[in-house]
């Protein structure tokens, strides 16, 4: 038995094609298994070292003779006999194993990965996505009348995946590889692939795109933002985030246009459809997910932070659309309202990273229209003590006073100038009308007791305000009757808790 080395070697010195070779054609099927062999064996470091030029030159001629042969083959596909479909079959498997094994061998290894460039193995790849597209797409046109060649497309696919993953390791931080593939693939093929019945498929096209544009001046990205194209592409990468069918690559595609200061662009490619909760979402969990050590490694410099302009561009639309939040917290229509609801829930997340977003969270003006906001909610609605107990279901309304008041305790922490802006707008005391439980707003008496101990912190003038309080009419609801106990006014008219007897069940 032949072993892996000598099997190495063999094609190295071109045993299958070329000048050296042993017969005029190749045998795919001997050569099929030597490949599953020598995937393997590729895995380790010490194998991957022992690839040079010349065994890359002579995986590009044994590449290119399996795509010669498969194109002679399916030219007439209704005149194949059984043997010709067997041999088509085998060559297709050897072709993928030949891309796995140039994938196999660039892991980690830079050398490699530009000695594939260098001998033209790149081309050879690109070249292969566009004619097993081709092959696939010609037998499925013909499966009914030729049901037989229905086993060649899911093989086309698995050439199609291999050399897509192998072109973005390629990618992997060179501008003159992405630059390439960029002139090959761009606009048409990417277009096709990420509409794609396969989803690996469609997961290596995005990271190819990720690749290629999750960089500070990258021309690929301006090109896809200046052409409708480009921007259709945006758009289907967005919906191959929604979940429960969220592509990995597609995820981190559209962070990384969101990283390179293009949120705004992207927003407005999908502002008008529902791809723009799917973009939101994506911005939430990027700004509440802390970074793992693989995703810090891709996004290099780009991992610190999502620039602070993106934030400040929701706050200035959450601004312009603050009727949408009034008009859906106090029970009326807003077809429109529950973008603005989405853009509240991130602002209230981020004003609390003071540490990465000051230019947020100092943002006087933004803090005042939240109050504003609460202000006339609660003066066009005022919250109720003792509501009615039920089920809730959570519709656009849902915990809008308390994301407002989320941002009033984050922007006023130790910062006494908002305390006092806080103040003057009369916020203290729509506050303290919020210590209630609502069920539509979930913690909302816990946040509002948060937000007066930040409003109350080195700041007299605020403290003034409850010292002044006075005290009004008694609220005993009926949870507090079943536990027996009840408040009333005893000496000096200050109200006391009382234990009294239950009242019997009827």
């Amino acid at each position: 038995m032949v072993d892996v080395d000598t099997n190495f070697d063999r094609i190295r010195r071109g045993v299958w094609v070329g000048p050296n070779a042993a017969k005029p054609y190749v045998e795919w099927n001997d050569l099929s298994r030597v490949l599953t062999e020598l995937l393997q064996w590729a895995r380790s470091p010490e194998s991957r070292e022992k690839f040079d030029e010349v065994m890359y030159d002579s995986l590009k001629l044994l590449l290119k003779a399996a795509n010669a042969d498969v194109k002679n083959k399916v030219e007439n596909l209704s005149k194949l006999t059984q043997r010709d479909v067997d041999t088509v079959t085998v060559t297709i498997i050897a072709t993928a194993n030949i891309i796995r094994l140039l994938r196999n061998s660039v892991v980690n290894l830079p050398r490699n990965q530009f000695l594939q460039v260098k001998t033209g193995v790149l081309d050879c790849i690109l070249d292969s996505v566009y004619f097993y597209h081709d092959v696939g797409t010609k037998c499925h046109r013909v499966k009914h009348k030729i049901p037989y060649v229905l086993t060649y497309t899911p093989l086309c696919i698995e050439v199609i995946r291999a050399a897509l993953q192998l072109t973005s390791n390629l990618c992997v931080g060179n501008h003159a590889v992405q630059g390439a593939v960029w002139t090959r693939l761009y606009p048409s093929m990417f277009s096709t692939l990420l509409c794609s019945i396969d989803k690996q498929v469609k997961n290596f096209v995005c990271s190819i795109l990720f690749h290629c544009t999750a960089w500070i001046g990258s021309s690929a990205l301006e090109e896809m933002l200046s052409g409708d194209e480009g921007k259709e592409m945006i758009r289907t990468s967005i919906g191959l985030c929604q979940v429960p069918n969220c592509l990995e690559w597609a995820q981190l595609f559209v962070e990384g246009l969101i990283c390179v200061e293009r949120f705004i662009d992207v927003y407005e490619i999908c502002k008008n459809d529902n791809l723009v909760f799917t973009l939101l979402e994506v911005l939430s969990e990027k700004v509440q997910t802390s970074p793992s050590p693989n995703r810090k490694q891709l996004f290099g410099e780009l991992e610190s932070a999502v620039p602070v302009t993106t934030f400040l561009f929701l706050a200035k639309l959450l601004a312009r659309n603050r009727q949408h939040l009034v008009d859906l917290a106090t029970g009326e229509d807003s077809p429109e309202g529950e973008v603005t609801v989405r853009i509240l829930r991130i602002l209230a997340s981020v004003t609390g990273l003071f540490q990465h977003y000051t230019r947020i969270t100092n943002n006087t003006p933004f803090l005042e229209c939240v109050v504003k906001i609460l202000n006339e909610i609660n003066n066009k609605q005022p919250i109720k003590f003792d509501q009615p107990k039920g089920e809730v279901t959570p519709d656009g309304s849902f915990a809008i006073r308390r994301e407002l008041i989320r941002v009033i305790t984050n922007m006023s922490c130790k910062n006494k100038d908002h305390q006092d802006k806080v103040r003057l707008l009369g916020g203290v005391h729509t506050v303290l009308n919020h210590c209630v439980v609502d069920q539509q707003n979930p913690y909302l008496p816990q946040w509002s007791i948060v937000a007066l101990r930040m409003l109350m912190e080195n700041n007299p003038e605020n403290q003034d305000i409850i010292r002044g309080l006075q005290s009004q009419n008694i609220v005993n609801n009926e949870d507090m009757k079943k536990l027996g106990i009840e408040v009333a006014k005893m000496d000096g008219e200050k109200p006391r808790v009382a234990v009294v007897h239950p009242e019997p069940e009827k």
